[in-house]
């Protein structure tokens, strides 16, 4: 019920911005570089520029896929080990915090010279999926109540039975979340990837458009790859409401 009412919102949402666009590029309120939405979904749908767009979103959309899987592994697998090695706890804590701080942007040069052109967008959208899992994550075990903390030690439960019996189960909720906004921010982490050199994929498209002032082009691929985004994030989010309603949560 809560995503579809979600979801709702997000169409009406939408719907008035769609409007809104089509009116102020009608109208040329902010100059040529926004055309109205018509027009943009007209040379979309063109047999040359479709075959484009969907061939650099579907790199894209490997790159994030690639990204979220390797990120949230990373992530999850990091945060609970510090709930089995104690001392790793505390410097995690710091790692959150200090990794919050971070813009994404600024990783792609860092991420060309570490892991090459190739990869870097792959690269980048792991390290954003691994960021917000982690950190979700890690506040999931902070909201363990203390009473089942209590009774996994009064039974001299080892950190491994107690994190897969309790505390993980009790993160679950949390790790979700964090998993809901890594797989949208996969799809801009793989984009900001490919704006740094990639050989293709949607991000390469955005630049060369600009480069160019190919407008209708630009517009489209920043398009594409908001729905890719908002999908993702909804797929999850349905997903998400499954699971909870199975384990009662």
């Amino acid at each position: 019920m809560t995503v579809a009412a979600d979801l709702l919102k997000w169409l009406v949402g939408i719907s008035t911005l769609m409007v809104f666009w089509e009116i102020a590029g009608r109208q040329a309120w902010l100059g040529g570089g926004l055309p109205p939405l018509s027009g943009v979904f007209a040379y979309a749908i063109e047999p040359r520029s479709t075959e484009l767009l969907l061939r650099s979103a579907g790199i894209t959309a490997t790159n994030a896929s690639y990204g979220f899987v390797i990120g949230s592994l990373i992530g999850t697998l990091i945060a609970c080990s510090g709930q089995i090695w104690r001392p790793l706890k505390q410097g995690l804590d710091t790692l959150s915090t200090f990794v919050n701080a971070i813009p994404l942007i600024a990783l792609g040069p860092l991420m060309i010279v570490t892991v090459g052109e190739q990869f870097t967008p792959m690269a980048t959208a792991a390290l954003a999926v691994f960021f917000a899992v982690l950190v979700a994550t890690l506040g999931g075990f902070e909201r363990v109540p203390n009473v089942h903390r209590d009774v996994t030690r009064a039974y001299g439960t080892t950190h491994w039975r107690a994190l897969l019996l309790v505390q993980f189960p009790n993160a679950l909720p949390s790790l979700i979340d964090g998993l809901k906004l890594g797989v949208s921010t996969a799809v801009l982490g793989a984009i900001l990837g490919e704006w740094f050199g990639a050989p293709a994929g949607l991000g390469v498209l955005i630049v060369s458009s600009m480069q160019n002032f190919q407008i209708n082009l630009l517009w489209s691929a920043a398009i594409i790859g908001t729905v890719m985004s908002g999908a993702a994030y909804f797929l999850l989010a349905l997903l998400q409401a499954r699971l909870l309603r199975r384990l009662g949560l």
